[in-house]
């Protein structure tokens, strides 16, 4: 994605590699807005509509929600750290001699989030580029003396040419929950999922390797660790109409697939560290 079409937020932050791949991360809130591969094709959507206030977040990319997904619990929708700014974290590795780019953002519990949170932390988000691949892995450090429970997801935005005629592969049996329904568990019939219409199925415990395919061709491969479970997110064209924040007609040109932790919050003790991965590699 060209840098005039990035949402317009302070703190760029742009990968390079070797192989002609390129990436930017916003320190607002460490969110990745853009991945394009060598041959030209940019894998994530992000919002045209690019202005972006104090305390609001950005639609597209990947927003880190942390520590609760969506609205359920207390806190704000999707936690406390999307709209917050990191701050880089050591070496970036990055241009024409690098054979993979990587950066590292970091960001620390304020007495704002305490406000919030009562609990102390410390999250680093690293963030690679490699040879048709892209990577984003969440370390999350309990830096308090208590331990603390906690939900997180990686909310990718992935840019499709068609929603309409894509589908996503390897989903198998696995339970999930339509929650433009209710809270009801179902299991998946095996098939590809197509999106037809507004589409948020919460998969628990799906394959930790999804494929994403476009008019019947492997279009994009992802791969997760730590995470447990996946969102598939698309608001169709009605919801989108009333976003306020995209264009209606971009229902068609993006859909989530988020790995997540949802169903097991992560119960982590004082000092420890977890760690969760998503992986996005470009079908060839």
């Amino acid at each position: 994605m060209p840098t005039s079409m990035l949402p317009d937020v302070a703190g760029l932050l742009h990968l390079t590699n070797t192989h002609g791949d390129s990436a930017a991360i916003s320190l607002y809130g460490a969110q990745l807005l853009s991945w394009t591969t060598a041959d030209g094709r940019e894998h994530l959507y992000c919002t045209p509509h690019s202005t972006v206030g104090a305390g609001a977040a950005i639609r597209g990319g990947v927003p880190v929600c942390f520590p609760q997904f969506s609205g359920r619990g207390a806190l704000p929708k999707h936690g406390l750290v999307r709209n917050l700014v990191w701050h880089i974290d050591g070496d970036v590795l990055s241009g024409a001699d690098q054979d993979v780019a990587c950066a590292r953002l970091s960001l620390y519990d304020t007495a704002a989030t305490r406000a919030l949170w009562p609990h102390g932390f410390a999250l680093q988000l690293q963030v690679e580029l490699g040879a048709g691949w892209l990577s984003v892995a969440l370390n999350v450090t309990n830096t308090g003396d208590a331990a603390f429970d906690f939900t997180a997801a990686l909310h990718t935005y992935l840019a499709t040419p068609d929603v309409r005629n894509a589908g996503v592969e390897q989903l198998g049996n696995a339970r999930f929950i339509d929650t433009t329904v209710g809270n009801d568990e179902s299991r998946h019939n095996g098939a590809a999922l197509r999106i037809a219409d507004e589409t948020d199925n919460v998969y628990l415990s799906p394959p930790a390797a999804l494929a994403l395919h476009q008019d019947g061709k492997p279009f994009l491969q992802l791969e997760q660790q730590g995470f447990a479970d996946s969102v598939i997110w698309n608001p169709g064209p009605a919801k989108a109409a009333q976003l306020g924040d995209m264009p209606t007609q971009d229902w068609t040109r993006m859909l989530c697939i988020e790995a997540a932790q949802i169903e097991h919050p992560v119960r982590l003790s004082p000092q420890a560290t977890w760690r969760g991965l998503q992986r996005l590699t470009r079908a060839r």
